[in-house]
């Protein structure tokens, strides 16, 4: 484990806070310069999305999940240079609640301070929800030349469609449900999706998920497999009822299967039509089994099994091993009682904040199709090289060219490593091949978020963990943030490049290859500038 030097505070905590307060900046184009010549091969676009306002006039937000969704981006054309790009997307939650001075009465995560009055809630749900904050992600629209379509969601079955050079917001999107053996869409309300679609190995598509509740008695919910086409057209690949509709955040996928975990985490349809709070309106029910589905992709067919009760937001990666097994790796929760924890007024006090359980678990779900038999196994921790909290990471990221193949190395975040403070973050590689190469990036006062992992060219070095994880970090002693270069072999820190502002906390983002377009001006909120050089110490 190596843990670098930084400026000593009195502060346990300085500057964590910056991660959860509202910065306005919106800037286009921005040349950033990192501290090392960065190598020419990197070429395409780093987008991330995430939180970006808290507040609104004198309404804010409970949960900083319900933050107004903010994008950034960092571009790198290949000849060694980078620029930078951030801003707001212009949902219509976040149009009418800025042309009001107020939050706008929308449906959310959580709740608002002042509350809403029962007309606001009734407009709330009415309305729905309108704040992708979560994820980017790129369809293609084969039918139309392999058009490539960039989109921003979050947990729901709408979207924002985006123009990736600019972060421009372009329109919304509300695709029609594909209707599977049901009939009469009427009976549900299908608003529950996933932020995390999935390639379909072998072709432009993807997969998600639709929840759909049932509106009338004696008629079941159900869960529907969607293929994804574009960003309009779906196509049903299995459906099946339910008792009660889950909430889920992601799934794995092989190339036969999708496979679904479903806890007692359970939408009480009551509850959220009298609250319009849909996180106080889920029901979770410790001593009940999770529930999986093993959908076949080709046939449709769905096998349910059942595993002892646990929680996952995040899976990580999935493949088909022999003799009809199938192994599915998840950042693993006794429950999602931390989610409550999230709160933005707990995050805010250096004492509440470091009072939960922030960590998940490593597990792997060995799955015996033929045999309907589901076994689990956890990951052991290497003592010997010091790293002791690799198997507690979550917001985990691979090698996606081992996307779906049998594999040895994710990386994630830990927060709370030492089991003391919340800000203690980390970002780890965890070896699942049991060949003590758990590795860890720790620096004090530097916080973080998820990786992505770039790989070198082939011609450069071949192998699994031979790449980047690009990083964004925000400094507590500078209350600035950077991009951090980690090379994933050793994990230690080879470029960083800081930038003219601090980027609150983040959530999930991608590496797009294919978006190198040079930029030849600068914006800053709205006004057009020259190239400006930003140093290491905020000096121009």
């Amino acid at each position: 484990m190596k843990i670098l030097t930084a400026e000593i505070t009195a502060d346990p905590d300085p500057g964590f806070d910056v991660f959860f307060k509202t910065n306005l900046a919106e800037m286009e184009n921005v040349p950033i310069y990192f501290d090392k010549p960065i190598p020419t091969w990197l070429k395409g676009t780093l987008i991330r999305n995430g939180l970006g306002r808290f507040e609104v006039g004198n309404r804010r937000f409970v949960h900083s999940f319900d933050a107004f969704g903010k994008l950034s981006s960092w571009i790198f054309p290949g000849n060694g240079s980078a620029f930078f790009t951030t801003k707001y997307l212009q949902s219509d939650f976040y149009k009418d609640s800025v042309d009001k001075n107020d939050i706008a009465s929308y449906l959310m995560f959580e709740s608002v301070v002042p509350e809403f009055n029962e007309f606001q809630k009734l407009q709330a749900l009415a309305r729905g929800i309108d704040n992708m904050n979560v994820n980017v992600y790129k369809f293609t629209d084969q039918e139309h030349g392999n058009i490539s379509q960039y989109v921003v969601l979050n947990d729901f079955w709408k979207l924002y469609q985006i123009e990736p050079s600019s972060l421009s917001t372009m329109k919304s999107i509300t695709a029609a449900v594909p209707s599977g053996k049901h009939s009469g869409g009427f009976a549900f309300l299908s608003f529950l999706s996933s932020a995390h679609p999935l390639p379909e190995s072998g072709t432009s598509n993807h997969f998600t998920f639709v929840s759909s509740v049932s509106l009338i008695p004696g008629i079941k919910s159900k869960i529907s497999l969607i293929r994804i086409k574009s960003t309009t057209e779906r196509e049903s690949v299995a459906e099946w009822d339910v008792d009660k509709v889950p909430y889920m955040h992601s799934f794995s996928a092989t190339p036969n299967y999708v496979i679904i975990f479903a806890a007692p985490f359970y939408i009480n349809v009551e509850k959220i039509l009298r609250t319009a709070e849909p996180f106080e309106s889920l029901d979770w029910f410790a001593d009940q089994d999770t529930t999986v589905y093993v959908i076949h992709i080709k046939t449709g067919e769905v096998k349910t099994m059942r595993i002892p009760n646990v929680f996952t937001m995040h899976h990580i990666n999935a493949f088909e091993g022999a003799d009809s097994k199938i192994v599915v790796d998840v950042s693993a929760y006794k429950s999602p009682a931390f989610v409550k924890n999230l709160e933005i007024a707990i995050l805010r006090d250096s004492k509440r904040r470091n009072n939960f359980d922030a960590h998940a678990m490593v597990k792997r779900y060995v799955i015996d199709i033929e045999n309907n038999h589901v076994t689990v196994a956890t990951f052991e921790t290497n003592e010997s090289n010091g790293v002791l909290c690799a198997d507690k990471l979550d917001l985990p990221t691979i090698n996606e060219e081992y996307r779906y193949q049998n594999y040895c190395f994710v990386y994630g975040v830990v927060l709370k490593w030492d089991n003391t403070r919340l800000s203690r973050i980390a970002i780890v590689k965890k070896d699942l091949c049991g060949q003590n190469r758990d590795r860890m990036w720790f620096v004090p006062n530097h916080y973080p978020v998820e990786s992505w992992f770039v790989p070198f060219p082939s011609y450069k070095s071949k192998g699994e963990d031979n790449g980047y994880l690009l990083v964004p970090v925000l400094d507590g002693i500078k209350k600035r943030s950077y991009l951090a270069f980690i090379d994933a072999r050793t994990m230690t820190t080879t470029h960083i490049a800081y930038l003219p502002i601090a980027i609150p906390f983040g959530l999930h983002g991608r590496f797009f290859p294919e978006l190198v377009d040079v930029p030849g001006e600068t914006k800053f909120n709205g006004a057009t500038k020259r190239k400006i050089k930003y140093n290491l110490f905020n000096e121009t």
